[in-house]
């Protein structure tokens, strides 16, 4: 059976939430940001959006645009609180979310959606929840897919609420601009279009398949499946509330890939200790990147064990890293594990023929496994290796 998933996205969140607390501004352009000679904005309110003003637009070129702009500094502690009650309120209807950022998360829906006489009934009563108990608008997207649930939240904004089947995707998204594509980069975009991919359908077409790959790269493969409706329906979600999680604010912000790698592992080193002398394991791993205009965005992915190792924590963190970095400049890094559980109650149960096996043997014999051919060894096995060598020819 197909799962159906929702992606659920705030509507101008930050906006939104002054409107809230500030309701003389509400249907006038909004925008937070900051109003120094140097400042951009973060987010604006549908008005603005009216008149050109967008994210990411430098101050003074937005009032340009719209003379009669208002411009808030971010109360990120406030957006931080009413983000705590939007998830809270969710988690009244499942446990099964995964939060991707302060103002949007997907939610597993399969067994409880079947309770409701009309498969949108859920939708709406989920995003009228919202408005009326929070005061907040949403639109959800509803999909087999956690691709599919994000480009269809993204087709209704503000306050609708989309579907794409997996026969849809033909209608519904092959006609979007291939910018539309979650997953593909701004900078990508522009590469694609230069050799004539246009739309998502011209990316999908497989007489364009080879000028995908060459501008894709390593990243086609999943960007394909995703556009085919083949992609993932798994959510990564703890099944504990328990976490723990280290951060850092940096003073100046980190741009390139390599940079952000060094600073994770050094989150890693310091997050990895720490559990291990609290003596907990956990078995999800999640990263947060803040970027300069103070988006976050909440990447996770399950660990092939409970662990507190550094190094299966630090690959862990790599490949979220090389998966979803964008070089838009971050100037916060954070780190957590979820799942937790003390290392006593924890039970691997091995079988009468397991021998104990050390976390980088475990690693090595799973590797030797997978690549056809490969006699991985520790250093310290091939010298031993190499002794054993030495005294059968009686050197």
């Amino acid at each position: 059976m197909a799962k159906v998933l929702f992606h659920i996205d705030l509507n101008a969140f930050f906006a939104s939430a002054e409107e809230l607390r500030h309701p003389e501004l509400k249907n006038k352009p909004l925008a937070i940001g900051s109003n120094s000679a140097r400042g951009v904005l973060s987010t604006c309110n549908y008005a603005a959006r009216e008149y050109g003003v967008h994210s990411a637009m430098p101050s003074y070129q937005a009032k340009q645009l719209c003379p009669d702009l208002v411009i808030l500094d971010a109360d990120h502690k406030y957006y931080r609180s009413l983000s705590n009650q939007f998830f809270a309120y969710l988690k009244q209807y499942t446990g099964k979310i995964e939060v991707l950022s302060i103002d949007e998360c997907f939610m597993d829906v399969t067994m409880i959606i079947s309770k409701y006489p009309r498969p949108l009934d859920l939708a709406v009563q989920i995003q009228q929840g919202v408005l009326h108990k929070l005061g907040l608008k949403c639109s959800i997207g509803v999909a087999p897919t956690r691709f599919l649930a994000k480009m269809a939240s993204d087709l209704r904004k503000p306050m609708g609420i989309s579907v794409i089947r997996k026969r849809d995707i033909e209608s519904k998204l092959y006609p979007l601009d291939v910018g539309a594509c979650f997953g593909v980069g701004k900078k990508t975009v522009g590469k694609l279009k230069e050799v004539g991919i246009n739309t998502i359908g011209d990316l999908a077409n497989p007489e364009h398949e080879d000028l995908a790959q060459s501008v894709l790269k390593n990243a086609w493969p999943e960007i394909q499946e995703r556009i085919m409706g083949r992609s993932s329906d798994e959510l990564i979600y703890s099944s504990t509330r328990k976490s723990v999680s280290h951060s850092k604010t940096y003073s100046t912000d980190v741009y390139t890939i390599d940079e952000v790698i060094v600073r994770a592992s050094e989150l890693v080193k310091e997050l990895s200790a720490a559990m291990q002398k609290q003596q907990i394991k956990g078995s999800v791993f999640s990263m947060i990147f803040r970027d300069s205009q103070f988006n976050n965005q909440v990447r996770s992915t399950k660990l092939p064990c409970m662990t507190n190792d550094y190094y299966i924590l630090n690959e862990a963190a790599r490949s979220l890293i090389y998966r979803y970095f964008e070089p838009v400049g971050y100037r916060h890094l954070g780190i957590s594990v979820g799942s937790l559980a003390n290392e006593e109650k924890i039970v691997d149960q091995p079988t009468l023929f397991d021998d104990f096996k050390s976390t980088t043997k475990d690693v090595i014999a799973n590797l030797n496994t997978q690549i056809e051919g490969a006699k991985l060894m520790t250093l310290s096995q091939m010298l031993k290796e190499k002794e054993n060598q030495k005294n059968e020819k009686g050197e």
